[in-house]
């Protein structure tokens, strides 16, 4: 790779790829960057902020959103009025550390770097790289809510160009620049636009053919489109129960509808998903008592609903434990439908009013009666054994946004004492550091390496995605 930096090292040797002598960090660092770059989707399409900086995890590090200048005009006699290059701070915290830590046993000692590198790095790579890439992804299906388009699981091959329209209308009134603007796509929801040939005929997009021969969509109205396997979303064995609402709405409609759910009382901050409008609300008030007879939903309707139409709540699980705010590892909940655990891709809220925050979940192991989860952020605000946890509704957030809309910041993290002996090396390419550090260990009978990335993410201008 081209412009690879080395920062900091404490080991300096020469190496080839069948040379049996591979454990030298530098190597590693360099070649798991390589493996970064190639395996992430979303996290190579936003702003990085990146200084050759040893930083510790929690700290406070400053990036910058850029302001505009104003429209002025003048006359002959007009003195210039000098306008400031004002930028608006974002601090962002460096809470996010990704790692990956794995033994090569004694007897793999002799391979060769390649031979090491297909059986370690390159998954352990491919993890860190999973990860980031959901923590990016995962944080902006939810942050650009607000200036949302289309219906969930409603993207077809029939729908899917004037779906991109309008997210291309959206961020044209929201003033978002022509350029730099990309498009993320679920698995499924990139099916859904190469079933339309509109995308794919070369004689309408003029690229001999590539997109169909290659099923790769490439740039369409305005958008540098990428499908990503980490794109929120899916629509299986979720924990939900149905009613039905019993009256026509239009379009705009807010304040409680009259529903009929049987044998369950919805509750305040349950996601609630009412068919023809299909946007992910939630409640924020019921009446129930065993069952629910009406629902107040948190935002207007996007669409008009008909009378009889099917309304799909999705159930509240339990947070099991308490966790502070900040606490950025594995959150364990129970109370949920046995095999309908909360899943990977899948939004989930906790508290209601103005506490309440969205996550998505970007890791989970559910063990039946209870499951673990790892959001795209550490929490926000702090959760106490038994609050409520909020899965969210079926369907894919596929974000369209430009580039300045979010930012993914790395730090370097600093090298151990060599003299506990371990060995240690940081490299940085295309505004992200990677550190690995390697030690022999007598218990474990072979080299521990620990491949590790420090980071945070903010969500730059709202106006963007």
């Amino acid at each position: 790779m081209d412009n690879m930096q080395l920062y900091v090292a404490q080991a300096v040797a020469t190496c080839f790829d069948n040379d049996n002598d591979a454990f030298i960090p530098e190597l590693w660092a360099e070649a798991g960057l390589a493996i970064l770059e190639e395996n992430m989707v979303a996290a190579s399409m936003v702003h990085r902020d990146f200084q050759n900086r040893i930083s510790n995890f929690g700290d406070i590090v400053n990036t910058r959103r850029p302001g505009e200048f104003k429209i002025n005009r003048k006359t002959d006699s007009d003195t210039l009025t000098q306008q400031d290059a004002v930028a608006t701070n974002v601090q962002v915290p460096l809470d996010q550390w990704f790692y990956t830590s794995f033994t090569i046993k004694d007897g793999e000692a002799s391979y060769s770097f390649q031979d090491l590198v297909s059986q370690y790095l390159l998954p352990g790579m491919q993890s860190i790289a999973r990860g980031i890439d959901r923590a990016v992804v995962g944080r902006m299906g939810h942050a650009f809510l607000t200036n949302k388009v289309g219906k969930l699981e409603g993207l077809t091959a029939a729908t899917s160009h004037d779906d991109v329209l309008d997210a291309r209308e959206t961020l044209n009134i929201n003033k978002a620049y022509p350029n730099n603007r990309n498009l993320i796509l679920h698995p499924r929801a990139e099916t859904s636009l190469l079933k339309n040939e509109m995308f794919i005929k070369a004689d309408e997009r003029g690229d001999g053919g590539e997109a169909l021969e290659n099923a790769r969509l490439g740039r369409i109205l305005g958008f540098d489109t990428f499908m990503g396997q980490n794109t929120p979303g899916l629509n299986l064995n979720l924990d939900t129960v149905a009613g039905t609402v019993t009256n026509a709405a239009a379009a705009g409609t807010t304040g409680s509808q009259t529903v009929s759910i049987s044998g369950h009382e919805v509750v305040a901050g349950e996601y609630c998903v009412v068919e023809g409008d299909h946007q992910p609300t939630y409640a924020t008030a019921s009446t129930a008592s065993t069952n629910t007879t009406a629902v107040t939903l948190s935002d207007a309707l996007k669409y008009a609903t008909e009378a009889g139409a099917v309304i799909t709540v999705y159930t509240a699980c339990a947070v099991d434990g308490g966790y502070a705010a900040g606490y950025s590892k594995a959150i364990t909940l129970d109370g949920y439908t046995t095999g309908k655990a909360p899943q990977v891709g899948q939004l989930i809220s906790f508290n209601t009013g103005a506490s309440r925050r969205t996550y998505t979940v970007i890791e989970a192991t559910d063990s039946g009666s209870s499951c673990t989860v790892v959001l795209d952020r550490p929490l926000e605000v702090a959760l106490s054994n038994d609050d409520a946890a909020f899965p969210g509704p079926a369907g894919s957030l596929n974000p369209a946004f430009h580039r300045d809309s979010f930012a993914l910041v790395t730090r370097p993290l600093a090298l151990p004492n060599e003299r506990m002996g371990a060995m240690s090396a940081v490299a940085a390419y295309n505004d992200v550091a990677m550190r690995v550090t390697m030690q022999y260990s007598i218990n474990a009978g072979g080299t521990i390496v620990n491949l590790d990335i420090l980071g945070g993410t903010a969500v730059l201008d709202t106006n963007l995605g």
